[in-house]
């Protein structure tokens, strides 16, 4: 069926003058006289002439448009991160992409394959878990090699020379730790994570395991993992159950502190307080109004992310990669 979108191409035929002659009408060339101007408007007005970004993107040799890939979008880290990616995008003129990975290569590679074919003038990219944990990067060393500006963010690979934007995952740990032990009198810490074979994990746990040494006189630790959730869920409930010294819980990502809450919740007497903190959002307050919460700054994290490929895109620089690190903050 025939297309009865109006084009150029069909302006053109219509007033009886070249394509060229209606592109510049309607980028408002000097070239082109006021009345022959009118014209173009006031038929492509009449007829709801609608521009081919596209098609104006790829005679530019620029989309102004950014992709960004990330895991999921159910965790609400990663949806504040994409809040402020779009938000400093839509300031600066750039529009936006997004795909989920669903932390599979193969489907982060197809995003990947999909929106650097002409489609977005860089990326930003939270790499997948099955690719750290595989420690498998071609896919993204490709993209960078053919010289599509990319900035990685949170989940990183150190080997891969592009920008960056992390926070300091050790500090972060190490500085909630302290807060449990010198603010909140802990003296037996639970630290637990779903999974313990990712890199800013495993940052998150050493900077735990120095606070702990640093105080080792008066406090003791216990370390839980479990890949599976519903694992780590049953070890931390025995473990709350046999051991009543246990005073504070540290959780290393989102999951981990929602089951801390939801297993104290239940067990504890109001002679027994446990005090939770972990990498979460201000979500879970509502399941316990006492967590204290490791803020990301995620917005901030997304807005960083943006302006660094921006400017990246726009000096058209390939050297000097930066890394940027945020503030978090309890």
């Amino acid at each position: 069926m025939p297309s009865n979108r109006t084009t150029l191409a069909s302006i053109a035929q219509a007033l009886e003058i070249s394509i060229s002659t209606v592109s510049k009408a309607l980028s408002n060339s000097s070239e082109i006289g006021a009345a022959t101007k009118k014209r173009v408007l006031e038929y492509a007005k009449a007829n709801n002439y609608t521009p081919n970004s596209f098609a104006s993107s790829f005679r530019k040799g620029t989309t102004s448009t950014i992709g960004l890939i990330i895991p999921n979008i159910l965790n609400p880290f990663y949806a504040k991160v994409l809040v402020g990616v779009e938000s400093y995008l839509d300031d600066n003129g750039y529009k936006l992409i997004t795909s989920i990975s669903n932390d599979l290569i193969e489907k982060e590679t197809k995003n990947i394959s999909v929106m650097s074919s002409g489609f977005v003038d860089g990326l930003i990219l939270c790499v997948s878990k099955e690719a750290e944990q595989k420690n498998e990067y071609q896919h993204i060393k490709t993209l960078i090699d053919n010289g599509t500006p990319i900035v990685m963010f949170d989940r990183i690979c150190d080997e891969l020379e592009c920008d960056k934007v992390i926070t300091d995952d050790y500090q972060a740990a190490f500085d909630a730790t302290e807060f449990l032990i010198n603010n909140k009198g802990c003296k037996h810490i639970v630290i637990t994570s779903k999974t313990n074979n990712l890199h800013h994990l495993n940052l998150r746990l050493k900077g735990f395991e120095a606070a702990i040494e640093k105080h080792k006189a008066t406090v003791k630790s216990t370390v839980i993992t479990d890949e599976r959730s519903k694992g780590l869920k049953q070890k931390l409930k025995e473990l709350l159950k046999t051991d009543a010294s246990i005073d504070g819980i540290f959780g290393l990502n989102e999951k981990s502190v929602l089951h801390a809450i939801l297993l104290t919740n239940k067990i504890q007497k109001a002679n027994s307080k446990i005090t939770i903190t972990g990498f979460c959002n201000d979500m879970q307050l509502k399941y316990d109004s006492s967590l204290i919460v490791i803020n990301q700054n995620a917005k901030e994290i997304g807005k960083e992310s943006a302006k660094l490929l921006l400017e990246r895109i726009r000096s058209k620089d390939k050297s000097s990669f930066k890394t940027k690190t945020i503030a978090v903050d309890l």
